[in-house]
């Protein structure tokens, strides 16, 4: 067996070589591997849990946010994203994005920002994620976490990333890696320059604990709706009731129930501030006070809002959702004013209108987009490792750019973009941050990638 000695007298075992490695296995790594495998590349997908979604399946965050301009009357990601879909739809998991309205219940009755969002199975993204994966000749390796970047002899580059294995820690060499994690783990292992949080404070998002129920009166709701408009679909009126009551210990006093496709319905309701995605002890926190404010908001709804009288708990996500953690710090870091005046960079490779948001304290706000704009490709562009790209939520950006990007449909942009990227530097023999722009948006484009110039 091949070994690789370092940091210790104990000997390492090589597990696989493959060309690229794909650390993360969410939307953005899903996107990467397949389209890394599919330009004939050696790809190895590694994720700590055993499924791919992550977020999405995991951690039960549904349904997939808007893909359309803000209008509302064209995609503006397709590619991956679109062919995902379209095969979930065939699996009976998924609804069409485009006929999707605001102010229903499958958009959770809002106005701004969810229209043509995707309501989706979490089981069939489990199945037709790994279809795409062994279709393309993808290897899946699970279980596995990151735990330590091996530097290539001159030290401009990863060698490999050992990770923490059942059969204890193993090496997976690769000539690229990909960061996927969602917590920019590989850059932080390699000593990347990275941000995290609020400059200065260290302030993040807050963090929450999706759950499913079914039993939901939709007609009740959207008569409600029709009557007293979207925003009484909140429950602010019944949540200030029972805060008087003490019967409302969550410090969110805004609900958001979305339909999904299946007639079931997701809860995105809980609060926990303060949270330090990076730390297990703060991940910990999460899981348990999360499941505690489960409770107490399924007990509300029964109690208090009508159409959830003889609701059903079905489950809570397995994973904490996080919005906020670690992020890239490249050479350019794409800021809020790029995205409010819709900027189309000259090295697009991805183009979306998803809105900005902050969640902390009892409500949190929205800012809706009022015009698309676009992702350059140097956002995939770690600092400190030639041999590094990084897709997701852990690109290269200020907090509010985050807010809006860190959603799934931009994620499965910018891994789609970064698996091709991949594969045109090892075609070309370039480091990533010299590949030719222009080629990589003609393959983008020929995946059916929607790139600047947007039609009239």
């Amino acid at each position: 067996m091949k070994t690789y000695h370092y940091h210790s007298d104990r000997e390492i075992p090589v597990f696989a070589e493959p060309e690229i490695l794909v650390v993360g296995g969410g939307c953005a790594g899903l996107a990467a591997a397949v389209c890394a495998a599919r330009r004939g590349r050696k790809t190895l997908l590694a994720e700590r849990s055993y499924c791919l979604g992550g977020t999405a399946t995991e951690g039960m965050v549904g349904p997939f946010m808007t893909c359309s301009d803000p209008e509302g009357k064209n995609e503006v990601i397709k590619g991956f994203f679109r062919e995902f879909i379209d095969r979930l739809i065939a699996e009976g998991g998924a609804l069409e994005p485009m006929s999707i309205q605001n102010c229903k219940g499958y958009s959770s009755w809002h106005e701004f920002g969810h229209q043509n969002v995707t309501p989706f199975n979490i089981e069939a993204y489990k199945i037709v994620a790994e279809d795409l994966c062994r279709e393309a000749g993808v290897e899946l390796l699970y279980g596995v976490t990151a735990c330590d970047v091996v530097r290539s002899a001159d030290g401009r580059s990863i060698d490999g990333v050992c990770f923490q294995a059942k059969e204890g820690p193993v090496l997976i060499r690769a000539q690229i890696v990909i960061d996927c994690t969602g917590d920019a783990d590989v850059a932080w292992l390699a000593g990347c320059p990275t941000l995290k949080g609020e400059p200065g404070t260290g302030e993040v998002r807050a963090a929450g604990l999706f759950f499913s129920i079914e039993g939901v009166d939709e007609n009740v709701l959207q008569q409600r709706c029709d009557e007293l408009g979207w925003p009484s679909l909140r429950f602010e009126k019944e949540i200030a009731e029972a805060v008087a009551n003490n019967e409302y210990p969550v410090p969110r006093r805004r609900l958001g129930v979305y339909k999904s496709c299946d007639g079931t319905w997701k809860v995105n309701a809980t609060r926990i501030q303060n949270v330090d995605g990076t730390r297990s002890a703060d991940l910990t926190r999460v899981a348990v006070e999360g499941r505690q404010q489960v409770r107490a908001i399924f007990r509300f709804l029964r109690k208090y809002v009508h159409g959830f009288e003889h609701i059903c708990l079905l489950g809570s996500a397995s994973a904490p959702g996080i919005r906020e953690t670690r992020r890239i710090e490249g050479k350019f870091i794409l800021g809020e004013e790029d995205i409010v005046k819709g900027t189309m960079f000259p090295d697009a490779i991805a183009v979306c209108s998803n809105s900005r948001d902050n969640h902390k304290e009892f409500i949190g706000k929205y800012i809706p987009s009022t015009c698309c704009y676009s992702l350059p490709y140097r956002v995939l562009l770690p600092q400190g490792a030639d041999n590094l790209l990084a897709a997701g939520r852990n690109v290269s950006c200020d907090r509010a750019v985050l807010s809006a990007i860190r959603v799934m449909p931009p994620c499965f942009a910018l891994g789609q973009a970064a698996g091709n990227a991949a594969a045109l530097a090892l075609d070309s023999g370039v480091v990533p941050e010299s590949v030719d722009t222009a080629e990589l948006q003609k393959r983008l484009r020929a995946e059916n990638a929607v790139l600047p110039p947007l039609p009239a």
